[in-house]
C-alpha cells in the first residue's frame, strides 16, 4: 500500500499531467487541480534558474505555458508559500522572482503537503484517482462505474477527460475501455508486450522502426513514406498516425507561427523501462534534445549534424555545444525546458550551454541511449526544413498527442485496429 509520501506526490503529479492537458481550458469542477497542476509545472521549470522578473516569468508562463494571465499571481503566491520561490515586491506589486526549487522528490512531496489543506473536490479527487489507475493499466468503462463513485460524478470527469485528452473512451471488442496517454510510457510491460507481437505483427514491426529512429519526424515520414530508408506501405503510415494518437508513440512537439505544429515521433524507451511518474520531466528533456539534434540532421546547409550521439556527448562532457548560427532555432525548445541556455557568440552565432543540474545529465544521457542506434540522414525536403529551422515552442508529448487527435488521421485497417483492441483488451481491469 502506498504512503502517505507517496500519495501525496501522486496527486501532484496527477494534477500537472492533467492540466497539461486541459492548455487554456478553464473547467470549473478542476480550480485547485489546476493551481497546483501549473504551479508544478513552472516549479519545474524555475528550478536552476537566477532571479527572473516578474514579466518575464509572466510572458513565459502565459505564452509558453498556456496559463490564462490571471492565474500567474496566484500560483507563484502558492510556490512562495511552499517557499520554492522568494517574490520581491513593491507594495502589491511583484518586482522579481527568486527560485530556490528543490530535487524532485523534495519538489513533488512539498507541493503535495501543502495542497493538503486545499481540499481537493470530488470531481478533482476522482479524476486524480483515476488517472493513478489508468496509468497501471486501462480500464473497462463498467469497471470505473462500478467503484463505488456516484455515477452522475463519474460520467462528468469522463466527459472532460475524453474533450481534454487526458483519457481516451475507446470501443474495443463490444466493450467501453478507458486508457491514459501515459500508461505506455509509465508502464514496464505494456511496450514490451507490443513489441513481443502482441499487439499484431505489424505495430511491432514499425514500433521497433521507431524505437530504433527515436525522434524522427512525423512530416518527414508522412511526406517521404519511409523511416530512414525503410519504406512504409499507405496502411503502416495509418498505424504510424494512430500509434501517435493514441499515445503509444510519445509524439512531442515544435510548434511554428506559420507551419502548424511539427511532431517527433518516439518509440519504447530505451530497454522498455518504464519511465517513474515523477521523472517524466527527464523524459520530456530527453526527447526534446533528440528532437534538437534531428533537426540538425535535417539541416542540409551549413550545419548539417552527422552523427546526433557525438553532439549529445560533447555537451555531456564539455558542457556545451559549440556557436553556430542556426543554434538558436536549433536549441530553443531544449532552453525552454531548462536544460541549458543560449549565449551569444558573434554575429548570430550562438552556444547552447548546460544548465549542470542532476536532472539535465541525466536526460542527456537518456538522450544519448535514444540515438544510440545511428540512422542514415535522409534527403532535405526543403517545406519540412523550413518549418522545423523555425520552431518557436515545444510541446510536451501529452499536448502534442492531443493536436494529433485534432488533425484529420487516415483510418488504419481493420486488422490492426482488432490486434491494438486486443492488446488493450488484455490490459482492461
Amino acid at each position: 500500500m502506498a504512503s502517505k509520501e507517496e500519495k501525496s506526490k501522486e496527486r501532484v503529479v496527477r494534477s500537472h499531467d492533467i492540466t497539461l492537458c486541459l492548455e487554456r481550458s478553464s473547467v470549473t469542477e478542476f480550480e485547485n487541480l489546476q493551481l497546483l497542476g501549473m504551479a508544478t509545472r513552472l516549479a519545474l521549470h524555475l528550478r536552476g534558474a537566477g532571479p527572473v522578473k516578474y514579466d518575464v516569468v509572466k510572458n513565459v508562463a502565459v505564452y509558453l505555458f498556456d496559463f490564462t494571465t490571471h492565474a500567474v499571481r496566484p500560483v507563484l503566491e502558492l510556490l512562495a508559500k511552499a517557499e520554492f520561490v522568494k517574490l520581491d515586491t513593491e507594495g502589491s506589486t511583484i518586482k522579481t522572482v527568486i527560485p530556490d526549487v528543490p530535487y524532485y522528490d523534495a519538489l513533488f512531496l512539498g507541493l503535495g503537503e501543502l495542497d493538503e489543506a486545499n481540499n481537493m473536490s470530488e470531481h478533482e479527487q476522482f479524476a486524480v484517482d483515476l488517472q493513478s489507475r489508468l496509468a497501471s493499466s486501462p480500464l473497462a468503462k463498467d469497471s470505473i462505474l462500478g467503484a463505488g463513485a456516484e455515477k452522475r460524478l463519474v460520467m462528468r470527469v469522463l466527459e472532460i477527460g475524453n474533450e481534454c485528452k487526458f483519457l481516451s473512451s475507446q470501443r474495443a471488442r463490444g466493450r467501453d475501455i478507458v486508457v491514459s496517454p501515459t500508461y505506455f510510457t509509465e508502464s514496464t510491460t505494456a511496450y514490451a508486450d507490443l513489441v513481443a507481437g502482441h499487439g499484431g505483427a505489424r505495430v511491432a514491426r514499425i514500433l521497433k522502426l521507431l524505437k530504433d529512429n527515436q525522434g524522427w519526424p512525423l512530416s518527414l515520414i508522412l511526406k517521404q513514406g519511409e523511416i530512414s530508408g525503410t519504406k512504409l506501405s499507405k496502411v503502416d503510415l495509418a498505424v504510424v498516425q494512430l500509434l501517435a494518437s493514441e499515445g503509444f508513440a510519445p509524439p512531442p512537439a515544435i510548434q511554428t507561427t506559420h507551419a502548424g505544429t511539427n511532431h517527433f515521433l518516439f518509440g519504447p524507451p530505451p530497454q522498455h523501462t518504464g519511465v517513474p511518474p515523477f521523472k517524466r520531466h527527464v523524459f520530456e528533456a530527453a526527447m526534446a534534445l533528440v528532437a534538437a539534434v534531428r533537426q540538425g540532421q535535417l539541416l542540409p546547409a551549413q550545419y548539417r549534424i552527422w552523427s546526433p550521439r557525438a553532439i549529445l556527448r560533447k555537451l555531456r562532457d564539455s558542457g556545451f555545444i559549440g556557436a553556430n548560427s542556426e543554434a538558436v532555432e536549433q536549441y530553443r525548445q531544449v532552453a525552454a525546458l531548462r536544460v541549458g541556455h543560449l549565449v551569444h557568440d558573434s554575429g548570430t552565432k550562438y552556444r547552447f550551454i548546460l544548465n549542470d543540474l542532476p536532472e539535465n545529465r541525466e536526460a542527456i544521457n537518456l538522450a544519448m541511449q535514444m540515438v544510440s542506434g545511428e540512422s542514415s540522414a535522409p534527403g532535405a525536403d526543403e517545406d519540412i526544413v523550413l518549418a522545423i529551422r523555425k520552431g518557436e515552442t515545444y510541446v510536451d508529448s501529452l499536448v502534442g498527442r492531443k493536436r494529433i487527435l485534432k488533425d484529420n488521421v487516415v483510418s488504419t485497417d481493420p486488422e490492426t485496429r482488432e490486434e491494438i483492441d486486443g492488446f488493450l483488451l488484455r490490459g482492461a481491469k
